[in-house]
């Protein structure tokens, strides 16, 4: 009888065999339907208005930076909120600000989802790349790990920053199809 369970004797004596079955990645076929449905028609203009509310806030100001929200979506009075984070060492950050205010979004919004989405730099066009993601009800019944620290120089920010240092290891390991198709579940959801 052969077992598609694989033990310590399976890696030991045929590695190659193993290795190969654990490194196996989806393929899908990529058609029209899977190319961005909205683009940024003047990226250079984009990037400046960003830049130019940096410039809002000075040094001689009390008042401090603020944090961002990558994408809000509202539909039918329900939000999808994701926060994108590239990973440094296996680990995302997230200013205990910015946690926070989605902690307060979340416990005041009637239908809301928030998805934190780590990954490595992609930039979310090729089905396979993968991604890890949690999403705020597991970080409220504490199913990911609550690691505070000072952030300072782990961010692109030169101010000190307290906050949260999340591991890859924690979260869902998807690849970007299957998360597509997980914001459409969100989206058809709201749609009840």
């Amino acid at each position: 009888m052969v077992s598609d369970v694989t033990g310590l004797a399976d890696i030991i004596y045929n590695p190659k065999e193993t290795s190969r079955k654990h490194s196996q990645k989806t393929k899908y076929d990529k058609d029209e339907l899977d190319e961005p449905k909205h683009k940024i028609a003047n990226p250079a203009l984009f990037a400046k208005t960003r830049e130019v509310l940096g410039n809002i806030i000075s040094k001689r100001m009390k008042t401090s930076g603020g944090t961002d929200i990558d994408w809000l979506i509202e539909h039918h009075g329900g939000f999808m909120i994701f926060e994108l984070k590239i990973f440094h060492d296996d680990r995302m950050i997230i200013s205990k600000a910015q946690m926070i205010a989605y902690e307060k979004l979340y416990e005041n919004l009637p239908k809301c989802h928030i998805l934190f989405i780590g990954h490595d730099d992609i930039d979310f066009s090729n089905l396979e790349d993968l991604v890890w993601l949690f999403e705020m009800r597991e970080w409220r019944s504490g199913g990911i790990p609550h690691v505070e620290d000072g952030l300072a120089g782990q961010t692109h920010s030169e101010n000190d920053v307290s906050g949260y240092i999340v591991e890859r290891e924690f979260m869902e390991k998807i690849d970007v199809k299957i998360l597509r198709d997980k914001i459409d579940s969100i989206w058809t959801e709201f749609e009840k």
